[in-house]
């Protein structure tokens, strides 16, 4: 639209404002139409619009104008926007069609300008190329505009004072420009709600903030070389495949989150800050982890992500803590130079072999494989691991005789819910506090058991085929508690062990 307001006629701001089909507060509210206007000088320098859908377009001729807020009006941008020579914020959000398709060239006189936000504009499809001249702008958003199809790549990227970026809920944009790049200030950015189908992020050495969410058609995100980037949250995008994280250091956060058809996450060369335990979360079609040269990573935990084949952990030399639960498909898990590593957890991943790298953990103290196919462990147990102390292969296929050679190490075995027919040997396993065998098939409690009694403190040993037991067991002087519940002892024989017993401070039940 062509306008040439007239600003003559119009005594002062006070006379402009007067002119408004509204009433306008000369108290300055964040919430209501209102104005500041210099008490000396009578410049107006804030107008705020709240709700008032009918503006008058003197509004062009308040030329001290700082700070414009147009919420929920339809005031047309005319060419005579170059009138506000001080603006620095501009804010509009729904405009009810009053902006065209193309916002007039004189933009780019708003020379300024520090803080743009367009939202809820119904009609605009790109910006102008004059956007170029707006290079004192540091934020810019982009917010719930249908038909945005156009950011000149050109332009945009003259914008090299940019902090924050948001855009977001703009079904139209297919692509980033590519002059990203150029904005080596950017703090804050979010790309939410767009079209886009690749993102490839480089080199934006002060980025600390990005979001990345919602994006239906988007495929591929590569992100490298962001030297303070803090915080990584991509979400929801449900059309993304692969995620490849490198040359980061010192991230806070970082979320990857309900993205249904990612297969495959790579992260390496990256620093964490202490404490960061990554979010890895609801990706039901996630195929392949893979981090290499993470450090500051202490603690990594991942659960119920059902199509996850591989995960490889290579060069993490601050990782001590490792959960991996609920991964039916896990068929390879692979540790190199992960030698910090103390507790491991694999609880129910279906797996039939106990993998040989965990034998490279020669610090590890805490072995947890419940709930898994197990049926055999690697003869070289005892020397590969000599630090392991606590050992929970329950609810897996152990048959027959529990392990020999003996770990003599252990000091917690836990082995409920096997197959095992007996312990002969227990008494090799020198260390051993806890013992945990229910539900098994276990015939008996060899004497020889008597030679823990310096050890041993909890025995549980229910739901078994045991008809006898050793009497000795009332000698054992470190054993607290000694439990042996639904097997073949008579109601005889269970009183007589009441009575052997009882005038010792071991805690049963028979």
């Amino acid at each position: 639209t062509d306008a040439n307001v007239n600003c003559t006629i119009y005594a002062d701001d006070l006379d402009v404002i007067n002119r408004n089909p509204f009433y306008v507060r000369l108290t300055l509210s964040d919430s209501f139409t209102s104005v500041y206007i210099r008490e000396f000088s009578k410049q107006l320098n804030v107008f705020n619009i709240f709700n008032d859908v009918n503006p008058s377009t003197s509004i062009y001729c308040l030329k001290s104008l700082q700070t414009l807020r147009l919420i929920n009006t339809n005031l047309p941008i005319l060419p005579d926007i170059k009138n506000f020579q001080s603006l620095t914020s501009l804010i509009i959000r729904s405009d009810n069609g009053a902006i065209g398709q193309h916002l007039t060239p004189e933009f780019g006189k708003l020379k300024y300008l520090t803080t743009l936000e367009l939202s809820d504009i119904k009609n605009l499809e790109d910006l102008p190329d004059e956007i170029r001249y707006l290079e004192y702008i540091s934020s810019l958003t982009l917010q719930n505009i249908p038909n945005l199809s156009r950011i000149p790549d050109e332009s945009i990227g003259k914008l090299t004072q940019l902090r924050t970026l948001n855009l977001t809920d703009l079904p139209s944009l297919s692509t980033i420009p590519t002059t990203i790049k150029n904005f080596q200030q950017l703090n804050i950015f979010e790309i939410t709600k767009t079209n886009i189908t690749t993102l490839d992020l480089k080199g934006l050495l002060s980025l600390s903030d990005l979001k990345i969410t919602f994006n239906s058609l988007l495929e591929t995100i590569t992100i490298t070389d962001m030297s303070s980037l803090s915080s990584i949250d991509i979400c929801n995008n449900n059309e993304l495949l692969t995620l490849d994280i490198q040359n980061s250091n010192y991230l806070r956060t970082l979320s990857i989150l309900s993205n249904t058809k990612l297969t495959s996450v790579s992260i390496a060369n990256v620093s964490l800050y202490r404490d960061v335990i990554p979010s890895i979360v609801d990706n039901p079609q996630l195929n392949i982890i893979e981090l290499k040269n993470v450090s500051g990573l202490g603690t990594f935990g991942i659960n119920s992500l059902s199509s996850l084949k591989l995960i490889s952990f290579g060069n993490l030399p601050n990782l001590f803590n490792v959960s991996i639960r609920f991964i039916p498909q896990l068929q390879t898990i692979s540790f190199i130079n992960t030698s910090s590593i103390k507790y491991l957890d694999l609880t129910e991943c279906n797996l039939a072999v106990f993998p040989e790298s965990i034998l490279q953990l020669k610090l590890l103290i805490n072995l947890v494989m419940t709930s898994n196919r197990l049926s055999t462990l690697p003869s070289t147990l005892l020397t590969d691991l000599p630090n392991l102390k606590v050992l929970n292969l329950a609810d897996n296929y152990f048959p027959g005789n529990i392990f020999q050679p003996a770990l003599p190490n252990i000091r917690e075995l836990y082995l409920s819910k096997n197959l095992l027919a007996s312990i002969y040997g227990i008494e090799e396993y020198k260390s051993l506090q806890r013992l945990e065998l229910d539900y098994n098939s276990i015939l008996l409690i060899p004497s020889e058991i008597i030679n823990l009694s310096t050890t041993l403190q909890n025995l549980t040993i229910n739901y078994n085929k045991l008809s006898y037991i050793p009497y000795e067991i009332t000698n054992m002087r470190s054993l607290q508690s000694f439990s042996a519940t639904n097997n073949r002892i008579t109601a005889d024989e269970r009183t007589n062990l009441f009575r052997l017993f009882s005038p010792s401070p071991i805690h049963v039940a028979f």
